[in-house]
């Protein structure tokens, strides 16, 4: 299903990192997901991020940035507003998703917890 407005948006140094890898893979789309985690009695939640050949019928899909993006429906209310950045610093190298729903982070500082 084709979503109007972005979910998340992409900082230019994550859109042309992820077109670059799109384009070796010959992938078609970005998926980001929630994944609940153990922590906090099953509260927490990690992020996976994966490349794939094209969006399930049931994900959003929207472009940012020139990357075509898909969410399945039960992630999409977690991730509304969040951005996905790429950082290169000494302590991480990588993607890194910024989102502004979470409310906690679990003891072990790895999940994010909402509501």
């Amino acid at each position: 299903m084709s979503l109007d407005e972005p979910v998340v948006t992409l900082t230019d140094r994550a859109a042309t990192k992820l077109r670059g890898i799109i384009a070796t893979e010959s992938k078609q789309a970005l998926r980001i997901a929630m994944a609940r985690t153990h922590c906090m009695g099953g509260r927490g939640f990690t992020y996976r991020l994966a490349l794939e050949a094209s969006p399930s019928v049931d994900d959003g899909v929207f472009e940012a940035s020139g990357v075509t993006v898909c969410i399945d429906p039960a992630s999409t209310k977690y991730l509304s507003g969040a951005e996905l950045d790429f950082v290169e610093t000494l302590e991480e190298n990588g993607f890194k998703l910024n989102n502004p729903n979470v409310i906690g982070r679990c003891p072990c500082g790895h999940h994010d917890i909402f509501e």
